[in-house]
């Protein structure tokens, strides 16, 4: 469906502010990959370091909470809205886990 709706706003479509928006998302969309496996498994182990993790109110409100990653491998069934708590946790029972901070 989604191919069907972008050939129309190139094949149809005389607005170039959709046709700008079809393009960012697109690209946005091949940056994936970047900011959701590498940024937060670069230089990590399988051994103990499993990925990296972030820290800080403000930081985690403007990522969404979804650096908050090495609390999703240890516990891939909590939800992302729990995951502030469970980095509490972890910070008292392993604080070596919070030195593989993402940025």
């Amino acid at each position: 469906m989604s191919a069907v709706w972008i050939a129309w706003v190139f094949a149809f479509s005389r607005s170039s502010m959709l046709k700008y928006h079809v393009l960012a998302m697109s690209a946005g969309h091949c940056l994936t990959a970047f900011f959701a496996v590498w940024t937060v498994h670069h230089h990590c182990d399988r051994t103990h370091y499993l990925a990296r993790t972030l820290r800080g109110r403000i930081k985690n409100a403007v990522t969404f909470d979804m650096f908050r990653h090495i609390e999703h491998h240890l516990f891939p069934a909590v939800p992302t809205r729990h995951l502030a708590k469970l980095s509490e946790r972890l910070d008292v029972a392993a604080p070596e886990l919070k030195s593989k901070i993402v940025f």
